[in-house]
């Protein structure tokens, strides 16, 4: 039987949003110097050193698999000298973004961040690709960025209580929907319109914002970063057994969008959705 769970009003979710700590200063500057190349190595490890935590959390991920670089990282001079400052303020980002995804426990984090830390770098990642081999005229940092931040509304209701957590992951099997569905039906909301009041409330640029609240619904949006990111996650859910790849050239939902909004041909969206999925860091 599934558990009741009430709706979740407006103050529930004031508390909720409460919860996540504010985007430190680091992670504006860092921002900023994702789109400032000529940034030196020696500033970015300065702003980073600043937090030694998140100068461990970085130099683990430059040295994990993900990146499987032939040496080890010791600094974060160092990973600039080996894979750029642009990559690496973006794993800096995804640091912080990890971070955050490991202060929270109990049942609704087992829901909503069971895989996160990995779903998000894969979205981060298949974003990039994708606006580098298509006119949707985003930046590559930009993806990176949308990427890592498109699931913040899940850090928001990863804090329910237990019975509604179970309340939605009951409904999920019970109906046979997705999260997002099942969020809707029992909560009244969903984690793309809680992130997109997080983001609000960390004063991301609204491009940012909108394109976290509609990267379910693309269709809803005029921003082309909802696309991107739409388009990112499902790819990323394909390569994370969540959507066959037959279900994915059956969804002309998704086609009917890469054709009108992109003017890009079904097949060749295929056959770089094939690359991707072949490339090591979508495992």
């Amino acid at each position: 039987m599934t558990q009741e769970a009430t709706q979740l009003d407006a103050v529930t979710l004031t508390r909720l949003l409460d919860g996540v700590p504010m985007l430190p200063d680091t992670a504006f500057t860092v921002m900023d110097m994702m789109q400032r190349p000529d940034t030196e190595p020696k500033v970015l490890a300065g702003v980073v050193a600043q937090d030694p935590g998140l100068t461990l959390q970085t130099l683990h991920l430059c040295n994990s698999p993900f990146y499987s670089l032939p040496v080890e990282v010791a600094s974060i001079e160092h990973a600039v000298r080996l894979l750029g400052l642009e990559t690496v303020c973006g794993i800096v980002m995804a640091a912080y973004v990890h971070g955050l995804m490991t202060r929270y426990s109990g049942e609704g984090a087992g829901l909503w961040l069971k895989g996160a830390r990995r779903h998000v770098m894969r979205v981060a990642d298949c974003a990039q690709y994708l606006t580098m081999h298509t006119s949707l005229g985003i930046g590559k940092s930009v993806a990176w960025t949308l990427g890592l931040l498109h699931d913040i509304g899940k850090l928001v209701l990863a804090q329910v209580n237990a019975r509604t957590a179970r309340a939605v992951e009951e409904h999920i099997f019970a109906q046979s929907v997705s999260l997002v569905d099942a969020e809707w039906e029992v909560l009244g909301t969903d984690h793309a319109e809680a992130g997109f009041l997080l983001a609000q409330r960390w004063s991301l640029p609204d491009m940012i914002a909108q394109a976290v609240r509609w990267h379910h619904r693309p269709e809803k949006s005029e921003e082309t970063a909802a696309l991107l990111l739409y388009l990112a996650d499902t790819l990323a859910q394909v390569a994370e057994g969540r959507k066959s790849w037959k279900a994915l050239l059956e969804d002309t939902f998704t086609f009917n969008l890469v054709q009108d909004r992109l003017g890009l041909d079904p097949k060749n969206f295929c056959a770089l959705a094939q690359t991707w999925l072949q490339s090591p860091k979508s495992r």
